[in-house]
């Protein structure tokens, strides 16, 4: 299980060099990503997944807290993290696959 999301953001550019950190204006990036959930870790209530997005030349991690059933009838986690990222706004759009 998986998702693929287009991902547009907006930040500052960085080079880190060997005598320091040089700031390299603004840069806007725009990739298609493919959305995994990499590690859960938590109780019955919640847990917090490490969710990776992962791109052609981009690849980073966040960590989200959700909330969680352990209910007989409940999907497993991992299931309902996914369920609970795509009701997120920063997931609108974002597809099975």
């Amino acid at each position: 299980m998986a998702l693929r999301k287009f991902i547009e953001t907006e930040g500052n550019s960085i080079v880190h060099t060997p005598l320091g950190v040089i700031e390299n204006g603004t840069c806007r990036v725009s990739f298609v990503a493919y959305v995994k959930v990499t590690s859960i870790n938590g109780n019955k209530n919640q847990v917090v997944a490490d969710v990776c997005f992962i791109g052609d030349k981009v690849q980073f991690i966040k960590h989200y807290t959700i909330p969680v059933s352990v209910e007989s009838n409940a999907p497993n986690f991992i299931e309902q993290v996914y369920k609970h990222l795509k009701t997120l706004s920063e997931f609108d759009g974002a597809e099975d696959c």
